[in-house]
């Protein structure tokens, strides 16, 4: 079983990097969605915001619903589907919130990026490259699905 992190702005096309990455696998797989945000330096907005449970506010009905379908279709193989953001601006934190979610993998699209929800968005995909896990371009992987189906001749 393989434990894939998906930075998300919790989109469609969120949806489709995560149906790519399950459809191609021949393992079980749990899925964790994430956006990363920066943790504010002023301490009055540490002491009183209730920034952690206003996040989940962006993250559409929507988007849920589709989470529920993707878990319906692929209910053999996919074991969970999970929502968990990051606050932090160090390299050290972002690894430990890997660990606690036990990620294997990272998955994204490089065509759609990953966009920001707010002012306080982390840039995501420069902390993503240096965090040590595998990167997967679920581009690649359709590219290359639609290239050995004879989808596309000559050369890519």
């Amino acid at each position: 079983m393989k434990t894939i992190l998906l930075p998300s702005d919790f989109s469609m096309e969120s949806i489709q990097v995560a149906e790519t990455v399950v459809r191609e696998s021949s393992e079980d797989l749990r899925l964790v969605f994430t956006h990363l945000f920066h943790v504010a330096d002023d301490i009055q907005d540490l002491l009183f915001s209730s920034y952690r449970e206003k996040e989940y506010e962006l993250v559409p009905e929507e988007f849920y619903h589709e989470c529920r379908i993707l878990k319906d279709l692929y209910s053999k193989k996919l074991l969970s589907i999970k929502v968990a953001f990051y606050y932090g601006n160090k390299l050290a934190s972002f690894k430990n919130f890997l660990d606690y979610h036990q990620a294997d993998c990272i998955a994204y699209s490089e065509s759609y990026g990953i966009p920001k929800l707010k002012k306080s968005s982390i840039e995501a995909l420069p902390v993503l490259k240096k965090c040590g896990l595998p990167l997967l371009n679920t581009d690649l992987i359709a590219d290359s699905a639609l290239f050995t189906a004879g989808g596309i001749s000559g050369s890519k």
